[in-house]
């Protein structure tokens, strides 16, 4: 399976059609518009299944027939496809970890169905076995790896998926924090602490009363069983 992308990378990244870097060297100028409109998973992941669509579609019909270049053509076709199910990936893990909800129904039944699909494809061409594969054996290979990978994860528990993808982050940060000075080690602290700071104070005022907390809030028997003593009026 390829490397669960950690929560820093996904980050790194926004939601306005640019889930990698470069995206003009897959996506048509027309496609990179829709995916800006689609901010959405709902909308963004069924736009790029019919990218990933429309490239083995083209790479069926260079297959028909003998021409010129057709192996460069397919290669490239293949190679967009790959990055356009990666997108889709990382879509997916991005939306996880900000807690977004994704429908079974609507959206993960229908993507395993289309990848299930893809796959199909990409078999047959593999089987067909024709004279100039060596021209796209090796991008071939590499996008039924990417489709194999994708489906598995998308198949599997999702919630798992997120716990994975932090996990990974947790490692990635630990390792960093390992190799860096004492002196660097402090600065980090203090900018955690101050995050901290911040969140907590985001959260408004509680409304909890002194020596209260959340259980004995919500559970009155819990409190101090003998009656406040109220105070006198004075005349």
């Amino acid at each position: 399976m390829r490397r669960i992308l950690s929560l820093g990378v996904l980050l790194s990244v926004t939601l306005s059609g640019q889930e990698f870097f470069g995206q003009r060297d897959f996506l048509t100028e027309h496609e990179i518009n829709i995916i800006r409109e689609a901010q959405e998973p709902e909308h963004r992941i069924p736009a790029y299944l019919e990218f990933a669509a429309l490239r083995l579609e083209l790479v069926r019909q260079l297959m028909l027939k003998e021409e010129t270049g057709r192996g460069g053509k397919i290669n490239r076709n293949l190679k967009e496809y790959g990055r356009i199910l990666e997108a889709i990936d990382m879509v997916v893990d991005d939306s996880l970890v900000r807690d977004k909800l994704l429908d079974e129904e609507t959206l993960i039944a229908p993507m395993i169905e289309r990848e299930r699909g893809f796959l199909a494809s990409l078999s047959k061409i593999e089987e067909a076995d024709p004279e100039d594969l060596w021209r796209f054996e090796f991008v071939l290979e590499d996008a039924i790896e990417i489709t194999e990978d994708s489906l598995e994860m998308t198949e599997g528990d999702l919630m798992a998926r997120k716990e994975r993808i932090l996990e990974s982050d947790d490692a990635e940060r630990a390792a960093r924090e390992k190799k860096m000075s004492d002196a660097r080690r402090k600065e980090v602290a203090k900018v955690k602490e101050k995050v901290r700071v911040m969140e907590e104070r985001s959260r408004g005022p509680s409304l909890l009363k002194e020596g209260e907390t959340v259980d004995t809030a919500n559970d009155p028997s819990l409190l101090d069983p003998r009656p406040e003593k109220k105070k006198r009026k004075k005349n």
